[in-house]
């Protein structure tokens, strides 16, 4: 019987602890330079952080052991092929991130704050199909505003998934009317292998910032929970 993918939800605007420095490798430390802002920064070295700590309780060894490399577009996997298992995905926005972790396949995780949308449909008409603009045309405000991140949240997800990145067409990636799977994926892909999970998440309980999050995967089913670390 397969099984869900485990979901974490990390803050990302906490202070980094003492030392952190010591379980990242130096090519992160120097990504982490890179970033112009100090919130962009802290934010990228924190899902760092929390990832190895996450594959470093999966794998049974120290954080800083884990080695990464990269795939084309950029999606990272593990060096030694037997530890290419779990599979995992990183996503983030405002001030939180994701991370879904899978023992059998695949996983993709995508995060959105919701902010409003002005030209939602103006991207929509360029990357979506035909069908789905049609739909966000028929809505109005917040309810084309959540429609648009809840197709764009659900595209993100399965082509992280597969590695494809946004260049996989978002337009061959339509997922059902009940977000519980996809009607339709690129090459004519098997639909009923992957699954689908897409939800509202109000991450800021003292603020009115709301985000909507994806997770696809393949061969799990079941609902998908929360953690936070």
């Amino acid at each position: 019987m397969s099984h869900q993918p485990q979901i974490w939800l990390c803050p990302t605007d906490r202070l980094l602890p003492s030392g952190y420095q010591t379980l990242l490798s130096p090519e992160e430390i120097a990504r982490s330079e890179r970033y112009q802002q100090p919130r962009d920064k802290q934010r990228f070295l924190t899902m760092r952080l929390a990832l190895r700590i996450l594959l470093g309780r999966h794998l049974n060894c120290l954080p800083q052991q884990l080695q990464f490399t990269y795939g084309s577009q950029g999606k990272p996997e593990l060096v030694d092929r037997e530890r290419r298992s779990p599979w995992f995905n990183v996503a983030h926005s405002g001030n939180y991130g994701l991370i879904g972790v899978s023992a059998e396949g695949e996983v993709g995780v995508d995060l959105q704050i919701m902010l409003p949308k002005p030209h939602c449909l103006k991207l929509a008409r360029r990357f979506f199909a035909p069908q789905e603009v049609q739909q966000l045309e028929s809505l109005e405000g917040e309810k084309r505003t959540k429609l648009f991140y809840q197709l764009w949240t659900a595209k993100e997800a399965f082509l992280k998934a597969t590695g494809q990145g946004i260049s996989g067409g978002l337009n061959q990636v339509i997922p059902g009317k009940n977000l519980a799977k996809y009607q339709y994926l690129p090459d004519s892909g098997e639909t009923n292998h992957w699954r689908l999970s897409s939800q509202a998440l109000l991450a800021d309980q003292g603020s009115n910032d709301n985000y909507w999050m994806a997770i696809a995967w393949r061969n799990p089913a079941g609902f998908i929970g929360n953690s936070t670390i």
